[in-house]
């Protein structure tokens, strides 16, 4: 049985979100924020890396590096609709033989998952309530590099989120988003052996990009 957070992921993320970003990035390539993770993760010069894309949506990442930088990917995502549309742009691309595609939440499952020399999390923690227990499992499967987006600690994000908050509870919807801090993260990341060696911003959107050290 799918855990709780599939089923409300499942019920926040729909097929027709799913395929109207697909088309999106189709039409004009990565979002913003996750063209700063594929920037972050080319300046390393990895080849034939393994990536572990938790939470990756329609698949952007692996559909991105599987070109250049890496050898096989698994995708792990809480959303049937988006793997659903991440399966087929991969067939489409003629990668589906590399990717794993993986249906839950990651802290569930991330027991039965293999290490990867790089993992991605592009803007997922800003919908998980345990950001400790999932930046923790995301780093202890990270081999040599980890990069994520999060939202930045702004006083214009910290107002809109509880607006955005708000109304979700008047729909009765269990689905919120979360403004964590980003001081603590990284001191979670860097006790779990990662140095964080890029930052970059957007106006909503923070990118960091982490080695493993130890």
């Amino acid at each position: 049985m799918p855990c709780n957070c599939c089923e409300i992921t499942d019920n926040t993320f729909t097929e027709a979100e799913a395929r109207a970003e697909l088309r999106t990035y189709r039409k004009r390539g990565p979002a913003n924020q996750t063209r700063l993770i594929l920037e972050a993760i080319r300046s390393l010069h990895l080849k034939n890396a393994d990536l572990l894309d938790i939470g990756g949506g329609i698949g952007t990442i692996h559909h991105e590096l599987l070109e250049d930088v890496a050898r096989e990917a698994t995708h792990v995502d809480a959303s049937s609709a988006y793997l659903k549309e991440a399966k087929a742009e991969a067939a489409r691309r003629g990668h589906q033989e590399r990717v794993d595609f993986i249906y839950g939440d990651f802290t569930e499952v991330a027991a039965d998952l293999p290490r990867a020399d790089v993992v991605t999390l592009d803007r997922v923690v800003c919908c998980y309530p345990d950001f400790h227990r999932l930046l923790k499992a995301a780093a202890e499967h990270s081999k040599s590099a980890l990069a994520f987006t999060y939202p930045r600690e702004t006083w214009y994000l910290r107002i809109g989120l509880r607006i955005v908050n708000f109304f979700q509870r008047l729909r009765r919807d269990p689905f919120r988003v979360f403004l964590h801090p980003i001081a603590e993260m990284d001191s979670l990341l860097q006790r779990e052996g990662l140095e964080r060696i890029s930052l970059r911003r957007l106006f909503v959107w923070e990118m960091a990009l982490y080695r493993r050290t130890i």
